[in-house]
């Protein structure tokens, strides 16, 4: 399931993308993995995942920067690149009862079409947030 509707502001950060033409993910180019502690020793962990995109048919490349909140269970196995099929997979856990924390279920596909992955990435968090697109 690429539950798109989960990631805010998807559709304005891919407007200008859609207006090219058809696109598609090619791999993982950055990971920034944060931890803010605030001033009553809370931790908020925060995951910036940098997206290369590939607009199909002009080959132009953009950089997609996506946000994950709460970040919790994160995993990353030894990989030299992170090639993707498509985008993340993003299962929606609130239907199940799971706390708001763990909400959404992210992992890598293997492209076969069974939401299996390669389990190169995995985490949980509890929202995400389109936050920038740029030409690569």
């Amino acid at each position: 399931m690429y539950f798109l509707a989960a990631i805010k502001n998807y559709d304005t950060i891919t407007a200008k993308l859609n207006t090219l033409g058809s696109w598609t993910y090619k791999e993982i180019v950055g990971i920034d993995y944060d931890v803010d502690i605030d001033f009553e020793d809370n931790y908020t962990t925060v995951l910036t995942l940098s997206f290369f995109v590939s607009v199909i048919e002009t080959g132009r490349r953009f950089k997609m920067k996506i946000r994950y909140a709460n970040v919790s269970d994160f995993s990353i196995r030894k990989i030299t690149n992170l090639y993707l099929t498509r985008s993340l997979i993003v299962h929606d856990k609130e239907e199940l009862g799971w706390d708001t924390s763990q909400r959404y279920h992210v992992h890598d596909d293997s492209g076969y079409g069974e939401n299996d992955g390669y389990n190169f990435i995995e985490f949980y968090c509890s929202s995400i947030e389109a936050i920038s697109l740029e030409e690569f």
